[in-house]
């Protein structure tokens, strides 16, 4: 693979990363649906996908970097399989993705506290034709990590 290839590789790699962000962002500040620990968790391989990105328009490309935005985004597979997994039932939740227990006794405190309960993993209060955002992100993260993987073991040669 040419130079100029893998130099728009990185070019879809950054506008993906950047609108999948963007569309997190704007699911969340826009239309209000609050995200869960495990959907912000999920923004994180993108940011560093974009980060990457940067680096290589910056200073060329270099294969640890393709190393490291492969694991990146296997890291996202990860993230994004564990939430799917929670979400169909098939494991629960290593750890609290409700956020902290209301512990108040003050009617004012009470209402205070319920706009900061984080929604709960389980619950899939934001899809696109039936699929939740974290099964997205597991096939995005899946097909880049799979071309990835491709560019790295084949189109380097």
């Amino acid at each position: 693979m040419s130079d100029q290839n893998i130099t728009k590789f990185y070019i879809i790699i950054f506008t993906l990363s950047f609108f999948s962000l963007a569309a997190a962002l704007y699911v969340e500040y826009i239309l209000g649906f609050k995200p869960c620990i495990l959907c912000i968790y999920q923004r994180i391989p993108y940011a560093i996908a974009i980060f990457i990105s940067l680096i290589v328009f910056f200073i060329g490309n270099r294969n640890i970097l393709l190393i490291i935005l492969g694991l990146t985004f296997l890291a996202g597979i990860l993230l994004s399989g564990y939430h799917v997994s929670i979400e169909k039932g098939i494991i629960e939740p290593l750890f609290s993705c409700t956020g902290e227990n209301i512990k108040a006794l003050e009617k004012e405190e009470i209402l205070k506290s319920l706009n900061n309960i984080q929604p709960d993993c389980k619950d899939v209060d934001f899809s696109i034709f039936g699929v939740s955002l974290a099964t997205l992100n597991f096939i995005i993260s899946f097909v880049l990590t799979i071309v990835i993987v491709y560019i790295f073991k084949y189109a380097k040669k």
